[in-house]
């Protein structure tokens, strides 16, 4: 064979091999990092990025940290994929620590999107595209009592953040990772509102939409599982209207503030009617106002009358259980991802429980609610634990929930019965090859 023919079929060979790299490498996710020099007349600023793994590459935890002269803080923010190249910025910024003094407000002028490019070094770059309110104006905080040296740094640092360029350069691709990464992603345990609401179940996979707005050149963007849906609609008073449709399980939709017309912020309200079940995304009001994003997971589950169930597999080596654990079952996959739903199918009794996945914390004193929660786990290839832990007895023992495995349109479902010091193990074998 020709030394050009066999060069062609390793190459060949090896494609998938090589798209399968590209495809699982992220973009967005890694530390990004700003340092503006300091200068005679003022201090070095320096911004570092951490961009957490995403949920399904659309919702991305955040944390951003701030260091001027003797300024050090930290804040937790969300990140929404709008497009390959844009993440939209939550309008809120957790404050985890600011010392020596607060910066309040001063944050809000980091509103708006993130845009993924190159510098001419081929580096990977975050350019700032600021989305400023300019009708309801940023109180900045009272530097009035801070010393010379502060009062000094806090104004550059304000003046910086409010209209000075920032552009992140990336300098590696390790995941931001700690205990508050999963919980910003879970609006029951999260520290603060990130623009992401509770999870919605409903009945029917397709829904009639109505956007409207009292501005007139309001502009508006509608996106599902990051397809965007609806384009730059300009919804105005008398409305746009469409319908849009689910996938089935689970899905992500946020609904994006194009602009800020006339120095006013997008006052877009998006009304959803799945059937009988409405839900609605506002911009007008004081939690969203000026935000750029309001985002939910939206949960459709199909007829079980034409659901299968997930099967069920025999260990080949029994591991013995300990004294405080029951196996409750034993599962066969071949998807990466399971989605896990959690409720309470009697009386809401204030029962909560505590969930790890490979003696990883996934969960810890979840509640369970009347309501169905849906937590997405990624398992291992081959055999995965999956533990849960009653922490509680509420007012009527035991700790009882229901539990539903989801894996796309496979389910299978388990009565959970805990107490104090008891676990519950659910085994689950992620076989790669399986079809």
């Amino acid at each position: 064979m020709k030394p050009a023919i066999k060069t062609i079929l390793l190459c060949l060979w090896l494609l998938p091999t090589i798209s399968n790299c590209f495809a699982q490498a992220d973009a967005f996710t890694g530390t990004w990092q700003l340092i503006v020099p300091a200068t005679p007349a003022t201090n070095e600023v320096q911004l570092n990025l951490q961009i957490g793994q995403s949920e399904k590459s659309i919702l991305y935890p955040a944390q951003l940290s701030i260091k001027c002269d003797s300024l050090q803080a930290v804040y937790l923010l969300l990140l929404v994929k709008k497009s390959s190249r844009e993440l939209a910025i939550s309008r809120n910024k957790f404050a985890l620590s600011e010392i020596p003094y607060s910066m309040g407000a001063a944050t809000f002028y980091l509103n708006g999107w993130m845009d993924i490019s190159r510098d001419i070094k081929g580096n990977a770059t975050l350019t700032l595209n600021r989305i400023q309110e300019l009708y309801n104006k940023v109180h900045l905080p009272d530097t009035s009592r801070l010393n010379p040296v502060n009062k000094r740094s806090a104004l550059q640092l304000f003046s910086f953040l409010q209209k000075a360029p920032v552009q992140f350069v990336k300098i590696n691709a390790n995941p931001w990772n700690n205990s508050y990464t999963d919980r910003m992603l879970d609006p029951a345990t999260s520290p603060g509102y990130f623009g992401l609401l509770d999870t919605i179940t409903v009945p029917v996979r397709d829904a009639a939409v109505l956007l409207t707005s009292p501005g007139k050149n309001d502009v508006a963007t509608l996106a599902i599982n990051g397809r965007i849906v609806l384009d730059k609609v300009m919804p105005g008073k008398k409305g746009f209207s469409d319908e849009v449709l689910l996938d089935t399980g689970l899905n992500i939709v946020a609904l994006f503030a194009e602009n800020f017309a006339a120095g006013l912020p997008n006052k877009t309200k998006t009304r959803f009617e799945f059937g009988e079940k409405k839900i609605l995304f506002n911009l007008d009001t004081n939690s969203d106002s000026a935000a750029v994003f309001i985002a939910a997971r939206v949960v459709y589950a199909a007829d079980r009358q034409k659901e299968t169930s997930i099967k069920d597999y025999t260990p080949g080596l029994k591991t013995a259980l300990a004294a405080n654990e029951k196996l409750v079952g034993s599962l066969l996959t071949n998807s990466r991802q399971l989605t896990l739903a959690v409720w309470d199918d009697a009386v809401e009794d204030g029962d909560s429980i505590s969930i790890q996945v490979n003696n990883q914390w996934v969960q810890q004193k979840l509640r369970v609610k009347k309501n169905p929660q849906f937590i997405v786990v990624t398992l291992q290839p081959g055999s995965n634990d999956i533990v849960f832990m009653g922490e509680n007895l509420g007012t009527i023992p035991p700790n009882t929930a229901v539990l539903e495995i989801i894996d796309g349109k496979k389910r299978r479902s388990y009565m959970l019965e805990t107490v104090p010091g008891e676990n519950n193990i659910l085994k689950i074998q992620y076989d790669t090859g399986t079809h």
